[in-house]
């Protein structure tokens, strides 16, 4: 598994002095006519400080493992700030195809129906500042499975973007990489056995569990707890009372730091220290909830909660005089 916070330091340092990393290589022009593309007002940025980064969270997989996939936009210009809007969704601007050796090109939609527009993004990245998304690729509706990865082999992923940067449409194509989806061993077969059908791809998909798909997952948590699919079964079993407004927190708490202590190598251990801040912070108790936003800017720098519209961050960190409000007396003096 890949540590994510090298990964960071990687793209904050590395990067800049040694890969040009998919600057925007086709550019459509607006009309000469059309005046809402450019505006005296927005001061003209070479493109070429703004890079794009893709990378899945592994390069192997076993058959029916969540696929985590990152797109990075990095501002790497020391003065120059960009304002980048789109629909960047896999359904819509945002274009993500697997490729399995021999076979031709699939796009991923997450089931949802393309070119259908999803709320669009609007960020400014500020100098040497990165913004960092991220999807799973997980659910495909055409597959007998329902799993967008579904049969073993080599896939190359490819990635390309429409943008308004600074107000003028860019497409930014993005490099290929490979990734691997492994057969289950025998071991692995059991749980991939039970999964492996389209309940269960699009539970995975959306976070969320029907009636039906919870039993197969209580069954993988009980049976298998040191599978690949342990934590995010009990992941999605312990985030049924969020969806249904009957949380009790402090049982919820409780269950999501089990989580964290029994499966270290979860790749999803941001979002279960975002749970535990949110759950922290219904129970009124700030400095609590700060813990776990700071374990996540230092142990995650890519984590897409990282984002100045993210409602826990915006409270607490994102704000002036939040030191005021929520640090106690005996740390402000």
């Amino acid at each position: 598994m890949r540590h994510w916070w090298a990964i960071g330091l990687w793209l904050a340092v590395a990067m800049p002095r040694t890969v040009s990393a998919a600057p925007a290589d086709a550019a459509a022009k607006p009309p000469s006519g059309d005046r809402t593309a450019t505006t005296e007002t927005v001061p003209v940025v070479p493109i070429e400080d703004l890079h794009a980064f893709a990378l899945t969270n592994k390069n192997e997989y076993v058959l029916g493992e969540p696929v985590f996939f990152y797109l990075i936009l990095a501002n790497w210009s020391e003065k120059n700030s960009f304002e980048v809007q789109g629909y960047l969704h896999p359904a819509n601007d945002l274009e993500i195809k697997a490729t399995r050796l021999g076979e031709m090109p699939k796009r991923f939609t997450g089931g949802a129906i393309k070119d259908v527009l999803f709320p669009g993004l609007t960020l400014t990245l500020q100098p040497r500042e990165l913004s960092p998304l991220r999807w799973p690729l997980v659910y495909h509706p055409d597959n007998p499975s329902g799993f967008f990865f579904d049969q073993p082999g080599f896939y190359t992923i490819s990635c390309q973007a429409r943008l308004n940067i600074n107000r003028t449409l860019r497409v930014l194509t993005l490099p290929e990489f490979q990734c691997q989806v492994r057969e289950p061993s025998a071991e692995q077969k059991a749980v991939v056995d039970r999964i492996l059908r389209p309940d269960c791809a699009l539970g995975l998909q959306r976070s969320q569990v029907d009636v039906e798909s919870a039993k197969i997952w209580q069954d993988v948590a009980t049976r298998f707890p040191n599978s690949l699919w342990a934590p995010y079964a009990r992941v999605l079993l312990a985030r049924r009372p969020l969806e249904a407004g009957k949380s009790d927190y402090p049982v919820l708490l409780q269950q999501f730091e089990a989580i964290l202590r029994d499966y270290p190598d979860f790749p999803l251990l941001d979002e279960l220290y975002y749970l535990c801040a949110g759950c922290e912070d219904r129970l009124g108790r700030p400095l609590e909830t700060l813990r776990w936003l700071y374990r996540i800017q230092r142990e995650f720098p890519i984590s897409p909660y990282l984002q100045p519209g993210n409602r826990l961050f915006r409270k607490y960190l994102y704000q002036t005089g939040w030191e005021d409000r929520y640090a106690p007396w005996y740390l402000r003096e």
